[in-house]
């Protein structure tokens, strides 16, 4: 149907049933094309302005950014309830890693000493290190050796040989003290 048709004028009154169809169908279909017609005409669609210069007015007053909305407070409510339901669980989470390597390191370490352990068991299968062992810790001898003991200096030195000649005597507390001082002093 071409644009320049005009929809048919209402008529008052009763109108025959086979006008009424087709004047309401040609009417609705005027319509589209007036509106569809107008939308293609109209300089707000899609298009654009080309080189358009956008000049400030001098007593204009610039409006402000409007910087709290409805989005912004759920979303920090959203934010704040999965702090809330995920800081105890993060904390136990890195609780359990901190605790992890504490462990791993203590393992580790335990291994080494496990190490020098098996290290030093598998020296006492030696007999060299045996006779050595026996000779520094208890002094034995292989059968025609003489062993001397040097006192004083670098040597070996006895506690329980070495003590105090003076016989003890029946004295005041007081003076038994006094005497134990005064000996571990001089001695």
């Amino acid at each position: 149907m071409p644009q320049s048709e005009k929809p048919a004028p209402r008529r008052e009154g009763p109108v025959p049933e086979r006008e009424r169809a087709v004047s309401s169908s040609e009417a609705r279909a005027a319509e589209r094309t007036q509106l569809a017609g107008a939308i293609r005409r109209s300089p707000s669609g899609s298009t654009k302005r080309p080189n358009r210069v956008i000049e400030p007015a001098e007593d204009a007053k610039p409006i402000p950014a409007k910087s709290f909305s409805g989005r912004l407070l759920a979303l920090a409510v959203v934010l704040v309830a999965v702090t809330v339901l995920l800081a105890p669980s993060l904390n136990t989470y890195l609780q359990q890693q901190a605790e992890l390597n504490a462990l791993r390191q203590d393992i580790a370490r335990q291994e080494q000493v496990q190490a020098d352990h098996q290290t030093e068991l598998a020296r006492w299968n030696d007999p060299a290190y045996i006779k050595q062992q026996a000779r520094d810790r208890i002094f034995l001898v292989m059968p025609g050796e003489t062993r001397y003991l040097v006192k004083g200096g670098q040597g070996i030195e006895d506690a329980s040989l070495a003590g105090s000649d003076a016989k003890p005597e029946d004295l005041p507390w007081v003076d038994s003290l006094w005497s134990t001082v005064t000996r571990a002093a001089t001695d």
